[in-house]
């Protein structure tokens, strides 16, 4: 069984929004059916025939500028070592723990969803025992099934970079799993024998660089096949086989030709044991024993430059191939068993998905934004749906981009046969040879793709999430039970949505951008959209421009680009009007990336630009300063990331690719100097940084989740052999819930408790009344650990009096008189004196914040204030006592 490569290259036709400037066929408004188009990996609109040239340009800046590297630096390559390195680590903490279930029962980790809105398939094969689905997934690993598309089990959280193909085989030892293969276009295999609890590579592969197509032999072995690419000297193409349950592999034929070639083998009959069909250099050649050997059949198109090949086994050996020549598919047929073609059509929309009925020979199906079927052997197409007819039956109408289609025997009855479609929306199956479909993933698939988050500080129950072409999603927290994802998602608008932010934190007002206009969502509960406004005309901005909403107007938002521009409501609509006159475009930059308000102070915004410059205002934004330093480069599909201390305003991070330079910078003089932030950090991209209220940094990064722990300085990764080992775009922190909420790219939304403070403070006996009886009190805030940020505060004293500070070993001393007791006594050797600010009894008051240094050390005392009085007796009064443990 042959399950057809994917190609990485896309082109987007009938766009309806530029990249640079809005180009709108017509305004969304899904009321009245009118959804912004699917984006793919981006939007373009192109005069005909250019559509290819115009994507790889803009494809090939988006992933260079995105992993800023140097020349010789290949990211990639890093990414996959970070991949395995966490592999390692997570394989590390199951054994420490037993097992994977003990370590899951004390995770701080749990998986919220979504549960019914899922992401990028890429794959599906049906298991060897006939009663199983396996499917992969884009970056969210490999996932098990019914045949029905229910019990969805993540079987590769362990496993970076999800799965282009998945194919299983049974294992030669009774009553084991089976033996289960993973494949990535770029050359990736791996095996496990233990349901994907370990990873193996197996042995044969060096030089591979990429595969164009995996298959099953029918044989006694279980022979696996595949068509690989290399990038020694000599053989450049290669059919690989492992006939040992994946050990090993070994080359069967071989060619010093570098093409794009296919591979098909039939799925049924005797064939299906030793047939294999490749196209190489634009003929089709046959083996019948295995892949050892071929014969040439027919030359199809000798001037092409990559070829798809897909069969039917219905009536003899009927076979399609579609050959690129000149950047134009044309679908050839042959009714010969290969040994002549005819054209019959060409192919629009073709991203690479080709697939034939195995019992209908004139039946073909092939994907691209959308998928179409032939029913008279190719000479025409018909669509099965419109990508748009999705938003209102999601659960019988494809989703947009088809990056896979197959077709197998039905398990249940030989007569049927079932075909599959991996979109970007999920996974889709169709027993009615693709007049009707049905959705597979509308519950427990958890492969959302988000590139944010946005919870409400009003209700944090509520969430709100920008997608990857699952659009811009709702939903209401569901505790989650360690089952899967637990919460379900309301697509509220289709498209790719990211940088949601409101000015208060709550879901009143909240801004996000798509390619092509700022969309405004109004509403606490039951959220909807108000308003979608065109950008600023003329300006000149990123792909998903940056937004920071103003946190002293929720109806404003500002709007980065080469100036920063302000979006205020006006009636019913939100109109952009220049903010800033101050030109980002300054240092090699061209726009700003990010830009990120103090929460403690409105009127000190920092920003970056797409050059690596970074800046700082003290009056919001208006006019700017430039910093010295330079920030880590820039990510041009999202921004760089910028977060805030929660209570210094002088206190900022940046991050981005991390490849040839640290991956975060940090700023304690209000954004005039950075520094790196690099200890425990490997070279990685960072998307997306928080803080949380102790003052720790979350770092969501390329291959994981990372803390940054103020009191020892160092970064420490998070997964802990739970969470799963894919890209990590978003984070927040969620006071509400106690929790950090991570966004990732393949595996939904994941929320990491956070850990408890080690240091305490506790209160140790009572004070004794001032002037007026008022008793003052002596409270810290904040976590008394070394390294991190806390505040003493005494309140209720005498105004315009002096406190003095006592430390001590925590024992009450003999009384002082009026029912006065010093408990920080014996007295240590430190005290401090300090004026309280107001007037008159009880309104004395003083706040006291400061660092706890590095080299405090940990220990326990007790501290105490006593406030100089006149007005009683003795002269003073006494608070209550602190019991501090510093840890």
């Amino acid at each position: 069984m042959l399950l057809h490569r994917r190609l990485p290259a896309r082109t987007v036709l009938g766009a309806c929004f530029a990249v640079v400037s809005v180009l709108s066929c017509a305004r969304p408004d899904p009321a009245a059916g009118v959804f912004p188009p699917p984006t793919g990996d981006e939007v373009v609109v192109v005069p005909p025939g250019h559509e290819e040239e115009r994507l790889g340009s803009r494809r090939k800046q988006w992933i260079q500028r995105m992993h800023r590297a140097a020349p010789d630096v290949d990211w990639r390559a890093i990414e996959r070592e970070n991949g395995a390195r966490a592999q390692e680590r997570r394989n590390a903490a199951v054994r420490a723990a037993g097992s994977s279930q003990i370590l899951k029962a004390t995770s701080p980790w749990s998986e919220v969803g979504s549960s019914n809105q899922a992401g990028r398939m890429h794959c599906v094969s049906i298991s060897s025992d006939k009663t199983k689905l396996y499917a992969g997934s884009d970056r969210g690993g490999v996932w098990r099934g019914a045949l029905t598309g229910t019990g969805w089990t993540p079987l590769a959280d362990n496993l970076y970079g999800g799965a282009n193909e998945v194919l299983t085989v049974p294992s030669t030892t009774p009553g084991a799993p089976e033996v289960m293969f993973v494949f990535r276009d770029d050359g990736f295999v791996r095996v496990s024998i233990d349901d994907g609890a370990t990873w193996t590579t197996p042995t044969g592969l060096g030089g591979l660089n990429s595969i164009r197509g995996v298959a099953r032999l029918a044989d006694a072995s279980n022979t696996i096949v595949f068509l690989g690419r290399l990038g020694s000297v000599g053989v450049k193409t290669a059919i690989f086989a492992s006939a040992n349950g994946g050990v090993s592999f070994s080359k069967r034929w071989t060619s010093n030709a570098s093409w794009a070639s296919s591979l098909w083998v039939p799925r049924t009959g005797a064939a299906a044991a030793n047939t294999l069909y490749v196209v190489h250099q634009g003929a089709l050649q046959r083996s019948t024993d295995g892949g050892f050997t071929f014969s040439p059949l027919a030359t199809i198109d000798a001037g092409a430059s990559e070829a798809i090949l897909t069969g039917s086994e219905a009536g003899g050996t009927i076979l399609y191939a579609a050959m690129n020549n000149g950047g134009t598919w044309t679908l050839h047929r042959s009714t010969a068993g290969g040994a002549s073609f005819t054209p019959k059509s060409t192919l629009t929309d073709f991203w690479g998905p080709l697939c034939a009925s195995i019992l209908n020979q004139d039946l073909v199906c092939y994907g691209g934004v959308e998928a179409r079927r032939s029913t008279n052997g190719g000479s025409s197409f018909s669509l099965i749906n419109t990508w748009g007819a999705y938003y209102n039956s999601p659960a019988t109408k494809l989703h947009a981009d088809l990056w896979g289609i197959s077709c197998f025997p039905d398990p249940v009855n030989a007569a049927l046969e079932r075909w599959y479609f991996a979109t970007d929306g999920g996974l889709y199956h169709s027993t009615t040879q693709t007049i009707t479909v049905s959705n597979l993933s509308l519950s427990g698939l958890g492969v959302s793709q988000y590139y944010a988050t946005h919870t409400s500080k009003v209700n944090p129950n509520t969430i709100q999430a920008g997608s990857q072409d699952q659009g811009y999603q709702r939903g209401t927290y569901v505790t989650p039970t360690g089952n899967g994802p637990s919460t379900p998602f309301v697509q509220m608008i289709s498209g790719d949505y990211g940088h949601l932010t409101s000015g208060n934190g709550a879901h009143g007002v909240v801004y996000s951008v798509y390619p092509g206009f700022l969309m405004v969502v109004t509403g606490e509960s039951n959220a909807s959209v108000a308003d979608m406004a065109d950008f600023p005309a003329g300006a000149n901005y990123e792909w998903l421009p940056p937004l920071a909403a103003d946190p002293l107007d929720v109806n404003k938002c500002l709007f980065g680009a080469n100036q920063l521009w302000r979006y205020a409501k006006s009636g019913n609509a939100w109109v952009p009007q220049l903010h800033s006159t101050y030109n980002f475009a300054t240092g090699g930059g061209s726009y700003l990336t990010m830009m990120a308000f103090a929460p403690t102070d409105p009127q000190r915004v920092y920003a970056t630009n797409d050059g690596g410059r970074l800046f700082w205002s003290t009056d919001h934004g208006v006019n700017w300063t430039q910093s010295a330093s330079i920030a880590p480069g820039e990510h041009y599909f999202y921004g760089n990331a910028l977060a805030v201390h929660p209570t210094n305003a002088l206190e900022a991070v940046v991050g981005g690719s991390g490849y040839s330079n640290p991956g975060v910078y940090r700023t304690i003089n209000g954004g005039q100097t950075w520094t790196p932030l690099l200890s425990g950090l490997p070279q990685t991209h960072v998307y997306d940084l928080a803080y949380d209220a102790k003052g720790d940094v979350y770092a969501a990064t390329e291959t994981g989740a990372w803390r940054w722990i103020r009191g020892s300085g160092q970064w420490v990764e998070l997964l802990g052999g739970v969470a799963p080992i894919t890209t990590y775009w978003s984070v927040e922190h969620v006071p509400g819930k106690g929790v950090m909420r991570f966004g990732t790219y393949g595996r939904g939304i994941w929320d990491y408790a956070i850990p408890a403070c080690s240091g305490s403070a506790v209160a140790l006996g009572t004070g004794c009344p001032g002037s007026g009886g008022f008793v003052p009190a002596l409270a810290l805030g904040g976590c008394p650990s070394p390294g991190y940020d806390v505040t003493l505060s005494i309140t209720g004293a005498l105004g315009n009096s002096t406190g003095v500070f006592v430390f001590g070993l925590g024992t009450q001393s003999p009384p002082l008189g009026a029912g006065c007791f010093l408990h920080a006594a014996p007295l240590l050797p430190i005290s401090l004196s300090l004026p309280l600010a107001g007037s008159g009894a009880g309104n004395g008051a003083l706040v006291v914040p400061t660092t706890l240094p590095l080299t405090i050390g940990t220990g326990q005392f007790a501290m105490q204030v006593l406030v100089l009085d006149p007005g009683v007796a003795q002269g003073f009064c006494v608070t209550n006592a602190l019991t501090v443990t510093i840890q």
